[in-house]
C-alpha cells in the first residue's frame, strides 16, 4: 500500500486516488490534490482498503519504559497506574488527542506527564472550579516551577511568559498571544462543544499555536457527532471536514420543514475506527482491576406509627399512579427526607469523633442545611446556592480544617468537577433516582491510592428501601461509571418498585417516567 507521511504535518499522509477511490467524496477531510494524490489524516487510515494495519505500522514508535518513567516520578510522591502510562503513551505518539477516561481515572496526571518542556510552555485551560486541582498537580510533576494564572479580563503578559499557565474558558478570549505553545489541554472539552461561542473560537487560536494538543472529557459528547466537530477540529484541523460535510456524514440528518435536524449517530462504524485513531476512553469497568475497592451499606432511620401510616398512604397514591406518578414519587421523598436527619447527624459525628472527614449528601436543600446546622462549626455547606467561584475555596477551607469536618453537598453539584478525595467516607442521607448521578457523586470521594465507604440513609419502609437497596445492586453489579443512560436509571427505578412480580401499577410508573 503506497502510503506516504508528510514530514512537514504530523499525523498527515498521502496515498494515491485509485486506493481511496471507494471513499473519497464521501468521507470528510480527504484532499484531492495534484497527479491524483490525496492528501489524508491518521483517522483516515482504518478506512483503506486491503488491509489497513499494512498502514499503522507508520503509527507505532518504540513503547516507553513505564519503569523508567516511574524512577523519575517517584522522588516526587507518586508513580502512575498502568491506565495512565497507556494514556502518556497514546497521547505522545500524536500531536492531538481526545482523552475520553471517565471520571476519577486520573486524566490530569495523564495529561501533564505527556508534556515535553523542551516543546514550549503548558497551557492547561479548565473550568473555573477545577484549577485548584490543577494546580495542585502541576506543583507536584513540575516542583519550584513558577506558574502563571490568567485571571480576569485584563491581559497581563507576565503570567502568559511562564513555562506552566492555568486559565479558565470565561476569560479565554481576553487572553489571546502570539506566543507558541508546547503542550494545550483543554478540560472538560465538552464545554467547547458549540464552534460558534467565543470561547471556542479563543480556542481555536490558542490550538492552532500548540506543538500537541490534548481534548480531555468523560462526558460522552461522541453520542452526538455534531457536537464533537469543533473538539475534533482543535485536536486534528482539517481531518474531520466542514461542519456541514462532517454533520450530513455522522449526525444522522433528517431533512424537515424547519432545516436540517441532526439526531444520532449515522455511519457510526466508520466513525468510531476514525475515533479510535485520536481517542483514548477507558471505563470504570476497563480499569477495576487496579482500583482499590468501594464498600456500601445501609442504615436504616426508625420511624414512628404515625409516620408510617402517612407514608403506607403515599405509597398506595404511588402505585395506584393517579394524580402523576412523578409528583407523587416527590412528595413521598419529601416525606421521608426530614426523617433521616437524626440518623445522618448521629453517623456524620460518629465518623468526625474517628478523626474522620466526611462528605454527606442531600436531594433536598432544606435538608442540607438542617444537617450542616446540626453539626455547627463541624460542618462545611455546599449547595447549588455557592457561587461557582467561590466553591474552590470552600473546598479549600474543608480539606484545610484543623480537625475533621463534614461537607454537607446536594446532588446539584455533584456533576461538578470538584475533587472531594480528602475524606473516603461518604454518607448519602437521600439518593437520586437517576443512578448516573449518584455514581458521579461517590466518585467526588475517590481515590486511587486508599478504599472507600459509601453509607446510604434509608427510612424503614418498604418504598425507600426498596428504591435505595435497588440502587445499590446496580452500582455495585455495573460499577459506577458505566452508568450513561437514563434509560438504565428508569429500568432501576421501575425495578426497585416494582419487585420480582409484574404489576400493571408499576407499568404505568415505567410509562409516567418515560414520558417525563
Amino acid at each position: 500500500m503506497s502510503i506516504a507521511a508528510l514530514s512537514h504535518r504530523p499525523g498527515w499522509y498521502t496515498a494515491p486516488l485509485g486506493e481511496l477511490q471507494s471513499i473519497a467524496g464521501k468521507v470528510p477531510g480527504l484532499t484531492l490534490g495534484k497527479g491524483g494524490i490525496v492528501t489524508l489524516h491518521q483517522s483516515h487510515l482504518p478506512l483503506l482498503p486491503d488491509h489497513p494495519d499494512a498502514a499503522r505500522h507508520l503509527l507505532r514508535p518504540t513503547p516507553h519504559d513505564w519503569a523508567l518513567r516511574d524512577a523519575a516520578t517517584r522522588d516526587r510522591g507518586f508513580t502512575l497506574r498502568p491506565a495512565q502510562h497507556a494514556a502518556v503513551d497514546f497521547i505522545t505518539r500524536r500531536r492531538g488527542t481526545l482523552l475520553g477516561d471517565q471520571m476519577r481515572l486520573g486524566k490530569t496526571l495523564s495529561s501533564i506527564m505527556s508534556h515535553d518542556p523542551a516543546t514550549g510552555p503548558l497551557l492547561v485551560i479548565c473550568p473555573a472550579m477545577v484549577r485548584a486541582v490543577w494546580l495542585g498537580w502541576l506543583a507536584r510533576v513540575f516542583p519550584g516551577v513558577p506558574v502563571g494564572i490568567m485571571m480576569g479580563r485584563k491581559f497581563d503578559a507576565t503570567q502568559v511568559q511562564q513555562p506552566l499557565i492555568v486559565g479558565h474558558y470565561d476569560i479565554l478570549p481576553y487572553w489571546e498571544t502570539a506566543r507558541p505553545f508546547g503542550t494545550v489541554v483543554f478540560d472538560e472539552a465538552h464545554w467547547l462543544a458549540n464552534p460558534r461561542t467565543k470561547r471556542t473560537m479563543a480556542a481555536v487560536l490558542v490550538a492552532n499555536r500548540a506543538h500537541r494538543v490534548i481534548a480531555a472529557t468523560g462526558t460522552p459528547i461522541w453520542n452526538m457527532p455534531p457536537g464533537l466537530w469543533s473538539v475534533l477540529g482543535l485536536i486534528a484541523p482539517g481531518a474531520w471536514g466542514s461542519f456541514h460535510e462532517f454533520a450530513q456524514r455522522y449526525g444522522n440528518p433528517e431533512p424537515t420543514a424547519y432545516g436540517t435536524v441532526y439526531n444520532g449517530i449515522s455511519n457510526e462504524q466508520e466513525l468510531r475506527a476514525r475515533l479510535a485513531e485520536v481517542m483514548i476512553r477507558r471505563r470504570w469497568a476497563d480499569v477495576q482491576a487496579g482500583l482499590p475497592p468501594i464498600s456500601r451499606n445501609v442504615i436504616l432511620t426508625a420511624i414512628d406509627a404515625k409516620t408510617r401510616r402517612a407514608l403506607d398512604v403515599a405509597a398506595t397514591e404511588i402505585s395506584d399512579g393517579k394524580g402523576g406518578t412523578i409528583g407523587l414519587l416527590a412528595r413521598y421523598r419529601e416525606h421521608t427526607s426530614m426523617l433521616k436527619l437524626a440518623t445522618t447527624v448521629t453517623e456524620a459525628r460518629t465518623m468526625l469523633d474517628r478523626g474522620e472527614p466526611v462528605v454527606v449528601w442531600t436531594w433536598h436543600v432544606a435538608l442540607a442545611k438542617a444537617i450542616a446546622a446540626e453539626l455547627g462549626d463541624r460542618a462545611r455547606l455546599l449547595t447549588g446556592e455557592v457561587a461557582p467561584r467561590t466553591r474552590d475555596q470552600l473546598v479549600d477551607d474543608w480539606r484545610g480544617d484543623a480537625t475533621a469536618s463534614a461537607l454537607v453537598c446536594t446532588m446539584s453539584v455533584a456533576q461538578v468537577g470538584l475533587d472531594f478525595s480528602h475524606a473516603r467516607l461518604a454518607i448519602f442521607a437521600e439518593c437520586d433516582y437517576t443512578p448516573a448521578t449518584m455514581a458521579q457523586a461517590e466518585m467526588r470521594t475517590f481515590a486511587p491510592t486508599r478504599p472507600m465507604n459509601v453509607t446510604y440513609v434509608v427510612a424503614d419502609h418498604m418504598v425507600d428501601q426498596r428504591v435505595v437497596l435497588a440502587l445499590v445492586r446496580k452500582l455495585d453489579a455495573t460499577l459506577p461509571l458505566s452508568l450513561e443512560s437514563a434509560a438504565e436509571a428508569i429500568s432501576v427505578l421501575h425495578e426497585a418498585l416494582r419487585g420480582p412480580v409484574e404489576t400493571p401499577d408499576m407499568d404505568r410508573l415505567l410509562a409516567a417516567l418515560l414520558e417525563a
